[in-house]
């Protein structure tokens, strides 16, 4: 199988190098480097999330390879949106692991973080949490990294979702407890846009819940790769 992994805002694929070892025999992990990150700082982040989605996606039209997509947060809707341009091209992922953000069709607050002050997003990242400290102390690092977080949330914070079809395929959903954002039954309203059996899970922990037991993630997908590895066997 091949795991494809979306991070949060801000985000780079090299949160998920360390995947490939831990998840060999079972898929292959690909983690595609966003514009405006790593080895692509610079590049242009599309104007939408649905759009970014469609230009990953495209690739793996062509990959015969059950795909599996994992996102955190701005990387669930990502990968959901993902999901959806691939069924339209007759497609369909092999399951679904989503953590971090309430089902995409809810009301969501208004936020224009995008909008923010330098100053004023430093302020909002320490609140939210999830940013290394060592980025705090070293500014400089932390000005090339802004660019490409306001990028992302100006994507975020004017997503629309457009109804359409639900997604065939299994999916599982975390939330973290202490995360306002993803109160439980936002977790459980996924049900109403994927189609196929859909577990829920709510962990200890604040919004990146994932980062804090990351070894908990990483048995909870080797069980459920399994599994899915075995129903389409």
């Amino acid at each position: 199988m091949r795991l494809v992994c979306l991070p949060h805002a801000g985000g780079s694929a090299v949160l998920y190098r360390t995947w490939k070892a831990a998840l060999l025999g079972l898929a292959t992990v690909d983690s595609p480097e966003l514009p405006g990150r790593g080895s692509r700082h610079g590049a242009p982040v599309p104007a939408s999330l649905a759009t970014l989605a469609e230009d990953i996606a495209a690739p793996l039209l062509h990959r015969p390879a059950p795909v599996v997509l994992y996102g955190h947060s701005m990387g669930a809707l990502l990968a959901f949106e993902m999901a959806r341009a691939l069924a339209r091209q007759g497609v369909s992922v092999a399951g679904l692991v989503l953590s971090g953000r309430a089902a995409p069709h809810l009301p969501f607050p208004r936020q224009d973080r995008h909008l923010m002050s330098d100053a004023a997003l430093i302020e909002e990242l320490k609140r939210f949490g999830g940013t290394p400290e060592v980025l705090f102390r070293r500014p400089e690092i932390l000005a090339m990294a802004l660019p490409a977080l306001k990028a992302d949330f100006r994507m975020v914070d004017t997503y629309a979702f457009t109804p359409g079809p639900a997604l065939a395929c299994p999916a599982v959903i975390l939330g973290g407890a202490d995360d306002a954002g993803t109160p439980e039954p936002s977790l459980h309203a996924w049900r109403e846009v994927i189609a196929g059996p859909v577990a829920v899970e709510v962990w200890p922990g604040g919004h990146f819940f994932v980062r804090e037991d990351e070894a908990r993630l990483l048995t909870l997908l080797k069980r459920t790769l399994s599994v899915w590895r075995a129903a389409r066997a």
